[in-house]
This record gives structure tokens, sequence and C-alpha cells, in this order.
């Protein structure tokens, strides 16, 4: 059919490729529904006769163990180079240990006498198998951002929907059905999954100041997840009496994702979540939590909490995922920073709520908590605002200086511009001629459609300061120095 445009991942750009639901995700599903650490998921077995007395040790362990191991991991990733190994040796010793240390649990759980001593080292086990089993997981699952965010609304629809079905089940069914989706949510790490090295494509090491960069693309989700690992950790709300507000939240926020990737969402898809989605969601919990108590929208400002924590935490996830798919840096570095966080924020609140017992409601801490972070948000957007205005300002002076130049330039373009070989052909075929990495390759398309640093920055989820090193890259390996001579050689094509 002559004249009809053919899609990207139709001739063989797997990353414009439509998100497309596989089994591997629905043991991903079951992978975030049975995790110990997710605290939702200890109160299922309140029933058995130990539980009271050995969760608590359990999680303590868990997430300190998780919070070492992650951070080491973030240290080797950054500092050393990394080697690709064939056959998963250290994802299968993590799934036995994993896998070994739940059922010693669950099994110490309908014991007679209570045994802290190894509900601790069972704790401690899972949390340090934990960092591990992510990471390969981030790399079995890794997309673009778009649909990363899509994956993350999948698996919050289902986590959500099962853990309630799970939370209504009498202990003698639960743990039968608990164990087969531990062991569903572990099996794809087991046949397939490399978890120590950092994956081909990689570079010889960690770029300077890696860290800085996750850091400056991560941070605003990030810090809502783990606000939500605190938050999860000190108490548990309901919704109306009638089911817990994490079930609740997490269908309503994948719901909002779903429409955020579908109907509202305008690329870059981040920078609308930051400056639109999360703002709003933010207000919408203020405004219903400033009505009386007893009411009926203050019982749902708790629904309106969780929802704005979890719309943030599928955001991060999604956030993470990208990055992973970028390959900008080591996967474990980028997953054992972001695990470490939260696992330190969750660690923070079992201190607080279960050692130091400082409150006995923390309702209006969290409250007060949520409004510092809106604030901190509010600060974010108006720093960005102004930052953009700077940026603006001097792309009118630069325009203005180089009008007569640009004019001249573009009459050119316009009068050699080719008609039948496509832009993205193009600059395929200039990045082949000049060496140009893959990364590189990418942003020459978007350099040639005229983009800015700032733009590409955040449709690729990398930092400006990383987009403008790769922008000096390509123009030195093509030989030119401005952006005219780059749509010169592109047209040339």
């Amino acid at each position: 059919m002559a004249g009809r445009a053919i899609p990207s991942w139709a001739a063989g750009d797997p990353s414009s490729m439509p998100f497309v639901l596989r089994p591997i995700h629905g043991a991903l599903a079951a992978f975030v529904l049975t995790l110990p650490a997710y605290t939702p998921t200890l109160s299922y077995f309140s029933g058995a006769p130990q539980a009271w007395a050995l969760s608590d040790a359990f999680l303590f362990a868990l997430l300190l163990g998780a919070l070492l191991v992650a951070v080491l991991m973030t240290v080797r990733g950054l500092q050393t180079s990394p080697q690709v190994r064939e056959g998963g040796i250290s994802s299968r010793v993590a799934v036995a240990a994993y896998v070994g240390a739940i059922a010693l649990f669950l099994a110490l759980l309908f014991q007679e006498q209570p045994v802290p001593l190894l509900a601790t080292f069972a704790g401690f086990v899972a949390g340090a198998a934990l960092p591990i089993l992510v990471t390969a997981w981030a790399r079995m699952v890794a997309v673009p951002m778009d649909r990363a965010l899509l994956l993350c609304g999948f698996v919050g629809v289902v986590v959500s929907f099962l853990g309630w079905v799970l939370s209504l089940l009498p202990v003698h069914l639960l743990v039968p059905v608990y164990g087969v989706l531990v062991l569903a949510g572990v099996v794809p790490l087991w046949v397939g999954a490399r978890v120590q090295g950092t994956g081909d494509g990689f570079p010889e090491a960690a770029p300077r100041g890696a860290l800085r960069d996750l850091l400056s693309v991560t941070w605003l989700p990030l810090l809502g997840l783990a606000v939500f690992a605190f938050m999860t950790t000190v108490m548990a709300h309901s919704a109306f009496g009638v089911v817990q507000a994490t079930f609740l939240g997490g269908v309503l926020a994948a719901v909002i994702v779903f429409g955020v990737c579908f109907l509202w969402g305008r690329k870059p898809l981040l920078p609308w979540c930051y400056r639109v989605l999360v703002p709003l969601l933010g207000a919408v919990f203020v405004v219903l939590g400033a009505f009386p108590a007893d009411t009926f929208p203050r019982e749902v400002s708790v629904v309106a909490l969780y929802l704005f924590y979890l719309a943030l935490a599928m955001l991060g996830c999604a956030l993470f995922l990208a990055v992973v798919h970028a390959r900008e840096l080591p996967a474990q570095a980028a997953v054992g920073f972001g695990v470490s966080v939260v696992a330190l924020a969750a660690l923070m609140g079992c201190i607080l709520s279960q050692v130091l017992q400082v409150a006995a409601d923390f309702s209006p801490w969290l409250t007060v908590l949520t409004g510092a972070f809106i604030a901190v948000l509010l600060v974010f957007l108006g720093r960005t605002a102004w930052d953009e205005l700077g940026e603006l300002q001097e792309a009118r002076a630069a325009a203005t200086a180089e009008a007569t130049e640009g004019a001249l330039v573009a009459d050119s373009v316009l009068a050699d511009l080719p008609v039948r070989v496509p832009l993205e052909a193009r600059c395929a075929a200039l990045a082949e001629r000049f060496g140009l990495s893959p990364r590189e390759a990418e942003i020459l398309v978007y350099l040639a459609r005229g983009f800015s640093p700032t733009y590409i920055a955040k449709d690729l989820v990398l930092s400006v300061s990383t987009v403008r090193t790769h922008v000096r890259n390509i123009y030195r390996k093509l030989g030119i120095g401005k952006r005219e001579e780059l749509i010169h050689l592109v047209d040339e094509e």
C-alpha cells in the first residue's frame, strides 16, 4: 500500500513497540503481591498463632538486611567495572535464600511457642536477597517511560485486587495460596535472570556523577515512594471501615495512570505528571482533609492520601525501569539506590512505631508530613518555572543574534529537503557512517527535529547535563559546531 506510513516498531525499532501484556508481567505482579516488605502482606497472617509475636522482628530484620545489601550494590555498581555473568548463579542463590526464608517464617507463625531469633534470621536473609531479586526483575521488564508506567498501572490493579482477596481468606487457605504466589513470583528469576552484572551494552564503569544525575531525575517520585513506605509501616488505614485504604487507593491510582498514558498525558510524559497530575492529586487530598472530622469528605481524604502516594510510587517505579532501560549506568546501582532509600524510610517507621513508640496515633503526623511534601513540590515547580523562563530568554537572545543566518539556512533546507526518505532513516544512515553510539543516534533524531536538550532530557528520562554531553560528542564525531550544520548533514543523506 503505497504512501502509507510504516510504524517505527514494525520497521525494527523495539523501543517504540506498543505495550503488550505477557505471562512474565503476571509473575511480576505475584512477586510484588507477596513482598513481605509491603506491610499489608504481613497483615494477611494476623490470625496465625504467633503473628503478633514475630511479625515485628521479622519485618525489622528484613528491612535492615535489604538496606545493607542495597547500599553495597549501589557502591559496587558505581565503583567497579561491570561484568556480565551468564547463567544467573547469583540470582538463583538469592531465589533459594528468599524462598527458604519465607517458608521458615510461615512455619514459625504456627509453632506453639514463638521463636523470635529464628524469625529475625529469616527476615534478614529474605531482606538481603530482596535487592538482588528486584534488580533482576527490573532488568527483565525494563521498558521506556510510557510503557513502564502502563506496566506499573497493571501491577497496581492486580496487587490491589488480589491483596484484598487474600485479606479475606482464612489462614488455612491463605498459606498454600500465598506459597504458590511466592513461587510464581520467583520462577522467571530462577530460569533466566542475570543479576550481578549490568548487562550487555553498559559502559566499562559508571560515568562520573551518575548518582547525582540519577537523583536529579528521580528525586521527587522517590521521595514520595519513601514517604509511602514510611506511612504504611507506622500504621494502616481502612477506607469506610470496609477495605484497607492501600487496596482502594492502589486501584484508583492505577486507573489514573491508565488515563494519563492513554488520554491525558502529553510528551514528555514525566514533566506533565510533575506539573499537572501530582499537584492535582495533592490538592484533592488537601481540600478533602480540610472538612470536619466524621464527615464523608474527611473519610474520602484517607483514600485520597493513599491515592496520592501510590500514584507517586507507580511514577517512581516506572522511572527506575526507564533508567534501567536507558542503560546510562549499571542496573544494580540504579535499583540499589532506590531500594536503599525506600528501605531506610520504612526502617525509620519501624523504629519510631515499634522500638521508640513515640506516638499511639500517627495520623496527625502523616498529615503534617504530606503537607511538607506538597510544600516541597510547590517549591520545585516554582524553581522549574523560573529556570525555564531563563532558558527561554537565552533562546530568544540566541535566535535574534542568528536570525539572518538561520533564515538563509532554513530556505536552503526547504529547497533541498528530501521527500521520500524519512528523517529517522537519514539519521540512522548518518549515525552508522560516523560511528555514533545507539544513545547518540537516538538523540540525533531529536536534534534533527529541532528539540532542545531540556526537552530531550525530559522525554528520555535523562539529566540535562547527560544530554548535553551526548550532543557535544555528536557534534565532535560529525565535525560540526552548530545545529544548522547538523540539519545540512541530515538533509544530504
